[in-house]
């Protein structure tokens, strides 16, 4: 019995390692530069939908922050930041002195890409699919025509859409910066360099005023039907 018990605990322990290891390592690269730094950001709460196991009869809550973002993405970059602060407007827009529902959202990305993408998934639960179920919900789409680093959310309960037209001016030489991390040339040195300054341009999105960051117009029109409609096809 006890070398079987000492199994046991051992299969926990080995468990309990690999769960944690891969959570530190991603700690270790997307918080580093990223703690104190990220101070003074506000963050997310969401209702998360009742699956009837709640003792009080509700809800729990869901407080989201740019740390958690940056880890669950395994950096913070400007596209983490645009998506974050897109939820963050767009949120308090819809739902004005409420929580919001997380799931309650249909979402439409200007942008194809997984920065923003993985911001508004993580933190709105929608994720791309045609009408399929699991993880991919069909809960976001992306069309290019509405413009780069532009949104739209809808309320899933009553159809109220806002679009957030994107407002921030990337520096000049940004796009070299880029290609630089990108490739396998650049030096180490330059890489953390550019990496830097990456940082630093996402905090300054993240602390920019509302108005510097998106504009906001109501949608008198959205349909969801459509986008899924063509998407299913």
């Amino acid at each position: 019995m006890e070398i079987k018990r000492s199994k046991e605990l051992l299969t926990i322990l080995i468990v309990c390692i690999a769960m944690v290891f891969p959570v530190s390592l991603v700690e270790a690269q997307a918080g580093s530069g990223c703690g104190k730094c990220c101070e003074g950001v506000p963050t997310i709460t969401l209702r998360t939908p009742d699956k009837g196991i709640s003792h009080h009869g509700c809800s729990d809550n869901i407080t989201i922050g740019i740390r958690d973002m940056a880890r669950f993405h395994g950096s913070l970059g400007p596209g983490v930041a645009l998506g974050y602060r897109a939820c963050q407007i767009a949120l308090s827009q819809l739902y004005p002195g409420d929580i919001p529902l997380r799931g309650d959202q249909f979402v439409v990305s200007g942008s194809v890409k997984a920065c923003p993408t993985d911001s508004i998934s993580f933190i709105t639960g929608a994720r791309y699919g045609k009408g399929s179920d699991g993880a991919f919900n069909g809960n976001l789409a992306f069309d290019k025509s509405i413009g780069d680093f532009c949104f739209i959310f809808a309320r899933m309960s009553d159809g109220k859409a806002i679009k957030l037209i994107n407002k921030f001016k990337f520096p000049k030489g940004f796009k070299e910066v880029k290609a630089k991390l990108k490739d396998k040339g650049t030096s180490p040195e330059e890489k953390k360099k550019c990496f830097e300054k990456f940082r630093s341009l996402s905090l300054d999105i993240l602390a920019a005023p509302e108005k510097d960051v998106f504009k906001i117009v109501t949608l008198t029109n959205f349909s969801w039907k459509d986008y899924k409609e063509k998407y299913l096809k």
